[in-house]
Parts: C-alpha cells; sequence; structure tokens
C-alpha cells in the first residue's frame, strides 16, 4: 500500500517531445559523405587525387522529403576568397571550415543549433505542426586530430527538438555496441544520387565552357576556374533535383534501392515526381555521354572509377588514416597546401591587382588606335567578374562566371 503513491509521485522528467508521437514531416535523417568538389574524370585516371581537393558535404531532410535543408559543405580553406564580401545566406548550400575538411563533434553541434533547430522550426511553423522533431544520425561524428572531443549534446533546452544516434561508436569504429553499425535512410540511394547528380553537373559546366572557350586551355582552365562558390550553387543544384518521393522510398523501402522502378510502376508510370524521378541508370548514361565530350578516349569503366573514388566518407575507416599521413607528409605541409590553394583561389577570383598580361606593350601605339592592349583587357575582363560575383548567385549561376574566369585565364596565357 506504500508503494502506489510513490510509484505515482515520480515526475516524469523528460519533455514532452520523448514521448514520441512524431508526424512523418517531423522525422529528420541527416548523412555525411565525402567528395571531391572538383576532379574531372581525366585527372582521375592520371593520378590519385590530393586530399585538399575533397570536402565533406552533410546532406538533411525529413522522411517525406517535404523539407530539405542547405547542404553543409565542410572545406579545409579558413577563408576562400571566391566566398568573401559575399552573404552566404544567398547561397543554396553553406560553408564551414575545418584543417581536416572533416564534420567533427564541433562542427555538428554549431550546425545543428544554427542551422538546423531555427530551419525546422520556421517549417514546422509554415506547415501548422506542433514544434518538435527529432533528427537520427547513423553514428557520432570521429573526434578530430586534436584529441578527444566530448560527444555533442544534441538537443534544445526544452527538449522539443533533438538528435539520436542510430549506432552508439563513430562509424567505422566497429564499437557499435548490440549489433553492427545501422545504416540510415539517406544512405539508401539519396547520398549516392546527389554524387551522381554533382558529377554531372560539374561535367556539363565543363562540357560548356570548353564549348563557349574554344580549344585553348580545355579542362586545365576550367578546373583552374571553377571556385567553392560555384561548387556550394551546384551541391544545391543537385540537391533540389532530388525529388521528395525519392527521399520518402529511402525510409519506406529499408535495404532496398530508392531509386529503382519497383515492379509495375514502368507501365503505369508511378516513378517519383521530379525531374530525376527515372533513376541512376539515366544520370550515369548523361554522365558517360559527357564524359565522351570532354575525353574522347575515355572508357566507361573509367567513368565509372571516378564516380566511386570518393564513396568513403571522410572520418569513416583506415582509408583516412593513411590519407592524414599523405595530408602531413615528411615535413607537415598542411599549412603550405593550404596556402595555395587559397593563392589559387584568390588568382582565379580576380582579387588580385590587375592580372599579368604577357602580350602587347602598355601604349597601344603599334595598333589600331582602338584596340586594347593585354593588360587592358584582362583589367576590363576582371572589372566584368568583379561586377559578376556581386549579383545574386540564384540569378547568375556558375556558367557565366566559370566561363569568364576562364576567358582570363586564357587572356593572361597569351
Amino acid at each position: 500500500p506504500e508503494r502506489a503513491p510513490a510509484a505515482r509521485t515520480e515526475p516524469p522528467p523528460t519533455p514532452a517531445a520523448d514521448a514520441g508521437g512524431y508526424g512523418d514531416e517531423q522525422i529528420y535523417n541527416a548523412n555525411v559523405t565525402g567528395l571531391y568538389w572538383k576532379l574531372l574524370p581525366g585527372q582521375a585516371a592520371r593520378q590519385r587525387p590530393a586530399p585538399r581537393q575533397r570536402v565533406t558535404v552533410l546532406l538533411a531532410a525529413n522522411l517525406t522529403g517535404s523539407h530539405k535543408l542547405k547542404p553543409l559543405v565542410v572545406g579545409g580553406l579558413r577563408d576562400p576568397p571566391s566566398l568573401r564580401h559575399h552573404n552566404q545566406d544567398k547561397f543554396p548550400a553553406c560553408y564551414r571550415y575545418s584543417p581536416e575538411a572533416r564534420l567533427g563533434p564541433a562542427l555538428l553541434r554549431a550546425w545543428f543549433f544554427e542551422d538546423f533547430v531555427p530551419g525546422v522550426k520556421r517549417y514546422l511553423r509554415r506547415s501548422c505542426l506542433q514544434q518538435k522533431a527529432v533528427l537520427l544520425l547513423s553514428s557520432p561524428p570521429p573526434p578530430s586530430r586534436g584529441g578527444p572531443e566530448e560527444l555533442p549534446q544534441l538537443q534544445t533546452p526544452d527538449g522539443s527538438i533533438r538528435a539520436l544516434f542510430l549506432s552508439k561508436g563513430p562509424a567505422g569504429s566497429g564499437s557499435a555496441g548490440g549489433g553492427g553499425r545501422i545504416p540510415a535512410p539517406l544512405e539508401q540511394g539519396v547520398v549516392s544520387a546527389f554524387k551522381q547528380l554533382y558529377k554531372r553537373e560539374l561535367l556539363r559546366l565543363a562540357v560548356s565552357c570548353a564549348a563557349g572557350g574554344g580549344s585553348a586551355g580545355g579542362p586545365v582552365d576550367f578546373v583552374r576556374s571553377f571556385l567553392l562558390k560555384d561548387m556550394l550553387y551546384l551541391a544545391g543544384l543537385s540537391w533540389d533535383l532530388i525529388p521528395p518521393g525519392a527521399i520518402e522510398k529511402c525510409w519506406l523501402l529499408g535495404l532496398r534501392a530508392a531509386f529503382e522502378p519497383q515492379p509495375g510502376e514502368e507501365e503505369r508510370g508511378d516513378r517519383p515526381a521530379g525531374e530525376e524521378g527515372g533513376g541512376d541508370s539515366k544520370v550515369f548514361s548523361d554522365l558517360t555521354h559527357l564524359a565522351a565530350l570532354a575525353y574522347k578516349r575515355l572508357a566507361p569503366e573509367e567513368v565509372a572509377d571516378w564516380l566511386h573514388l570518393d564513396d568513403t566518407a571522410p572520418g569513416t575507416g583506415e582509408d583516412d588514416r593513411d590519407e592524414d599521413a599523405e595530408e602531413e607528409g615528411p615535413g607537415g605541409c598542411r599549412v603550405e597546401e593550404e596556402d595555395e590553394e587559397e593563392e589559387e583561389e584568390e588568382a582565379a577570383a580576380g582579387d588580385g591587382a590587375g592580372g599579368g598580361g604577357s602580350g602587347a606593350g602598355g601604349t597601344g601605339e603599334e595598333g589600331p588606335p582602338l584596340l586594347p592592349t593585354a593588360r587592358e583587357a584582362i583589367r576590363g575582363l576582371e572589372t566584368a567578374l568583379r561586377w559578376l560575383e556581386g549579383q545574386d548567385p540564384r540569378q547568375v549561376g556558375p556558367l557565366k562566371l566559370v566561363q569568364l574566369r576562364s576567358l582570363i585565364s586564357m587572356a593572361q596565357r597569351l
């Protein structure tokens, strides 16, 4: 008789969100993947890409696919010149710096409270839904090389929005506790589809620049002219191309590929709505065709190798320890590589003082009066580039920017 009241007097310390009862639109998943952001298939066939060419991308969406958050891109440049003096809120993807270009516990916590929570609250308010949500993550992020970091507490003070890890151990650690690592829903096809779409758009851009700029330079000029600012635009575009129905299928079909048409779908025409509802095979066919335009002697097998070159997400396996050793080198040259990459970005972004121009002389006396010198032409192009970069990136798009940078690069060689 004394125990009954005692049991009733135990107040449940957990907030209302812990009671469950989440609707489909209130359940989110986020997944991390590595990406060589401007590596072309011809380069991949010749040599292994440098670790500094890789970024980490975090994708997050709710179960129905009706709310897709901006992709988070984590890179190794502390202050990318192409992103200076720009309001990053206007970009379709966010950029954060990490020395190793990996999503560590501190960055994950910052993203959760600065991007995820405000974005979800706005979406729930617009949708007239209760202000509560849960984010499912496959596993805790691995600690950075600086030492062990505490597992981030990802929960708002009132507990209405929180994150849960599907496995206890860091990715690739083998210590997931009770069973193996549980695959996250977005791993069932969405992440690979995003990377295929991104690489297709990257190849489209390279082919368009080569067609618009003639044969001079080719892919070399494109790689030099393609900057992090353009990468953020392509990442946002590729994420937008994935239809909500494909994301929802990842939750409903479990381990089955979310982008394969189910039996009878082709006859009924029940493919997911959206441009990319047709499946991975169409995207790969586009990739093979574009690669053939850019590189005449590239085999489909080489395109497939390039496509899956970065499938291992950073910080998730043994390969990362090897890459760490490569990045450090015998003398620890990570800082030098970062400075070198920043200088390349700065030169291509047109932030310098007016560029080389080793062509005609500065007086203009030898040619027609109205013919500008090479130096004047380069300065004019750089002025146009600065103006174009100041416009809304959603209206301008990366194609014109990359073409103009490629033209400047070609003019500096003449």
